[in-house]
């Protein structure tokens, strides 16, 4: 007897990366670039900015504006 229809894990898997919350930002201009920081965007930030990972924290940019 085969496998069941669509039991497969890459039927129901989602492989889609999680993106950081600093996408939505009105001063966000992608690769790291933000109106609020000279150079760029500080790596402790943009390590608190993906929801889901360990740590993400929800305060985690003083200057975020959705």
């Amino acid at each position: 007897m085969g496998k069941e229809l669509y039991s497969d894990s890459r039927w129901w898997d989602d492989p889609r990366p999680i993106t950081s919350l600093c996408g939505d930002c009105v001063y966000w201009h992608g690769f790291g670039k933000c109106d609020k920081y000279e150079t760029k965007v500080p790596r402790e930030i943009l390590d608190k900015s993906f929801p889901g990972t360990e740590n993400f924290d929800e305060n985690y940019c003083p200057h975020r504006v959705s």
